[in-house]
């Protein structure tokens, strides 16, 4: 598997508790690793490390294997939610498989339909939902206080959750405070008056700084579809969730927004190699604002990795019928054949708890999908955006609501390079948008 880095994936290291993880069915312990990362301010529970456990006569072996993402992801659970679960529960081996992002869900998929017991625990992004409904258990005993009503509604069975949220990604704006100052402006208070600043602030800008930012190798998932949210459009009807309706006056005027991005934005908006460049063009202060997903902006207040430190602020866009951000969170699921079901549960529920994420937050920096863990007292100390991220959080709406949306991104995306290139219209472009979305769905009998 290539180490390039990809959509959403940020890697890093940092030191963090010993988890045994398997890479390509070799076991090996993942000690500390050298990284620039913030030193955890909460203290460590007491954990015993990932380690096995002698199984008593009738007993089933404590252990557990969790299959999901690399990258920062893996950071999470190694320095946040595996020593969580293990100070709560005591000694038990986990084995962590990290996989890239397609591979994550091709691996996963594959496991489930041919009713694979080789995992106990599955991390598995929104879109993917539906395909792993049919295969996974209901976890009763879930606290949701705290989940905004967006992240857990679909996922309702009977008592229980079929999928519970844990990562709370939103995809969303950030702006330049000190550079809006500097022009005598304010943040943007409407999709036009967003137009406007990047347009207006392009003449204006020092030299090396430009009006925008965002990934636009993958422009659908990281920005073309949180602006659509912001017109009132959607890609797939919000009602059923799974019927294309991006051909619309909201997609055609979303496309126009976007385009901004490129005329005005910094000169590698279209040619971004890996998601570090963009990221790091932000902490160098090239940016004045941008779309963004919260992992790729977490070091923007840490002076040994930004120019910008305390000059960030995130909002969500200004959307018509009032504040738009873009969900991108990420569930746990138990497959129904994993033999250890119930210690799996068990790890969810402890993981997902307000607990488990308030200390994953404070020691790895993971975005909690329990929006109240912003209030916290120990998290507003920590972090000066907690209030803005909670209001991210309350406002985010999924947008890749499809398993077709996995089928049709890559097709999706040309279309819109091409429109961005100047070789399609905009009223072309939603229309072609629309045919992909529903052939993928057709393929899969949604509709």
């Amino acid at each position: 598997m290539s180490n390039k880095i990809t959509r959403r994936q940020i890697l890093y290291l940092a030191a963090g508790a010993t988890v045994i993880a398997t890479t390509g069915g070799a076991l090996l312990a993942l000690g500390p690793g050298g990284s620039s990362t913030p030193r955890p301010t909460q203290s460590p529970p007491q954990t015993a490390t990932a380690q096995q456990t002698p199984s008593q006569p009738g007993q089933t072996r404590r252990s557990l294997v969790i299959l999901a993402r690399s990258g920062y992801h893996e950071e999470i659970h190694r320095n946040g939610l595996v020593p969580y679960f293990q100070s709560k529960v005591g000694p038990v081996e986990v084995k962590y498989i990290p996989k890239g992002y397609d591979d994550l869900y091709q691996v996963g998929v594959l496991a489930v339909q041919r009713q694979s017991n080789e995992y106990d625990v599955m991390y598995v992004d929104q879109p993917w939902l539906l395909d792993f409904k049919p295969h996974v258990e209901v976890i009763e005993g879930v606290d949701l206080t705290g989940y905004p009503a967006k992240l857990v509604d679909q996922q309702r069975v009977g008592n229980g959750l079929y999928a519970v949220p844990i990562v709370g990604n939103a995809n969303f704006l950030f702006y330049r405070r000190d550079l809006l100052e500097t022009l005598n402006e304010s943040p943007p208070k409407s999709m036009d008056d967003l137009a406007r600043l990047l347009e207006e602030s392009s003449k204006k800008l020092p030299r090396g700084v430009y009006s925008a930012g965002a990934y636009l190798p993958s422009s659908v998932s990281d920005a073309y579809a949180t602006i659509l949210l912001a017109y009132g459009g959607a890609l797939f009807d919000p009602k059923d969730g799974v019927t294309p309706v991006v051909d619309s006056q909201e997609g055609i005027e979303a496309l126009k927004t976007l385009y901004l991005f490129k005329k005005f934005g910094h000169p590698r908006n279209m040619s971004w190699t890996n998601l570090t460049e963009y990221s790091e063009a932000i902490y160098q202060g090239e940016i004045m604002c941008g779309i963004v997903w919260n992992g790729w902006v977490q070091y923007a207040d840490v002076p040994e990795r930004s120019r910008i430190v305390g000059k960030m602020e995130v909002m969500p866009l200004p959307g018509r019928k009032g504040p738009v951000a873009q969900t991108g969170v990420w569930y746990y699921v138990v497959p129904k054949y994993s033999q250890n079901r119930e210690l799996a549960k068990e790890y969810v529920r402890l993981a997902t708890s307000f607990e488990g994420q308030l200390y994953a937050h404070l020691n790895a920096q993971m975005p909690p999908s329990r929006y109240t863990v912003f209030q916290d007292p120990k998290v507003k100390e920590k972090n000066r955006l907690a209030e803005a991220y909670y209001r991210l959080l309350e406002v985010a709406t999924p947008a890749r609501t499809s398993p077709a949306y996995m089928d049709a991104e890559s097709a999706l995306n040309t279309a819109v390079s091409k429109f961005l290139n100047d070789q399609l219209t905009a009223e072309e472009t939603v229309k072609q948008m629309q045919r992909i979305l529903v052939d993928a769905s057709k393929k899969r009998g949604l509709i």
